[in-house]
């Protein structure tokens, strides 16, 4: 072997004694209940490139170090290195999940990172009332939410909180651009409560995905579908500039139809609504400009 190769060999074996006595130091802290010395050198030992299962020790003494983003962190390493330590590393998320949701409200968000952690490194595993948490988590991603909602609706105590995880999962879905999904959440919604404030979400959820998806279908030229949407918008949204909208676009959909009375009338009842925006009356005149500039066009010429 050349000399540079020893070398290198002899590096080497060096950082891994140096790992293996960080990793036995950080035991011996361990053992005498020492955390915060153990943490230190169970990391100086994953840094010098101790075996993958250093992530175990790492999670254990940040845990009790109560250093739970960093138990996070390390348990899913745990479970992205080694697979079959998976179960192990879901323990330990549960664990930690369930110390933030005991020590309140300043440990939600920590709490809300555990349990997606444990969806992530053990999908199938029960998540019980613990799925409840982040769903009230503000800026949760709307991805996430949308994993961990069915699960919170499998333990929600009651009609209410049923109907509040609904709206939550139906703003998610919409927030997504899955607003055809979202949609027929807002309708369960509004089916099931008689709650005004939660009534006046979900209508005005309904409103704002029928009109995307009625303004989706004139552009996909679909002004049948485009119609139905956009009188859906006005049955939960009338008088209102989302609903307004959806009354040039009712107009919008009828034109492409062939319905010219139609759509001068649903025109028209734009710019005679109180108090529509200045904006909406000008879009709803020019629609009605151009409608009577095709009237009043002469019929074109035949040729003999």
């Amino acid at each position: 072997m050349s000399r540079f190769g020893w070398l290198a060999l002899l590096a080497t074996l060096g950082c891994g004694g140096a790992a293996s006595d960080h990793e036995r130091l950080g035991d011996e802290a361990y053992g005498k209940g020492s955390f915060p010395k153990a943490l230190a050198e169970y990391r100086a030992a994953e840094r010098g490139g101790a075996r993958r299962g250093i992530w175990a020790k790492v999670a254990a003494s940040a845990f009790h170090n109560r250093d739970f983003s960093g138990a996070i962190d390390a348990y899913r390493q745990l479970a992205t290195d080694d697979p079959t330590r998976a179960s192990e590393a879901a323990t330990g998320l549960e664990r930690i999940a369930r110390a933030a949701e005991r020590a309140g409200a300043g440990e939600v968000p920590t709490l809300a990172r555990a349990i997606l952690a444990l969806r992530a490194v053990a999908p199938g595993r029960p998540l019980g009332r613990l799925a409840l948490h982040p769903a009230g988590v503000p800026n949760l991603e709307r991805a996430d939410l949308l994993g961990l909602v069915p699960a919170a609706l499998a333990s929600a105590a009651g009609p209410r909180s049923v109907d509040s995880l609904l709206l939550t999962y139906a703003d998610a879905q919409r927030l997504t651009t899955a607003c055809d999904a979202a949609a027929r959440s807002y309708r369960t919604v509004l089916r099931r409560t008689d709650d005004a404030r939660q009534r006046t979400m979900a209508r005005d959820g309904l409103a704002s995905c029928a009109l995307q998806l009625g303004l989706d279908a004139l552009a996909a030229q679909a002004p049948g579908e485009a119609e139905q949407w956009f009188e859906t918008a006005l049955g939960v949204a009338a008088g209102s500039p989302r609903g307004l909208r959806a009354q040039i676009g009712l107009g919008e959909a009828r034109l492409a139809q062939g319905d010219l009375l139609g759509a001068s009338i649903a025109f028209q009842a734009v710019l005679s609504a109180a108090g529509a925006p200045d904006s909406l009356q000008a879009l709803a005149t020019q629609k009605l400009n151009a409608l009577g500039a095709a009237g009043d066009a002469p019929p074109p010429e035949t040729r003999s």
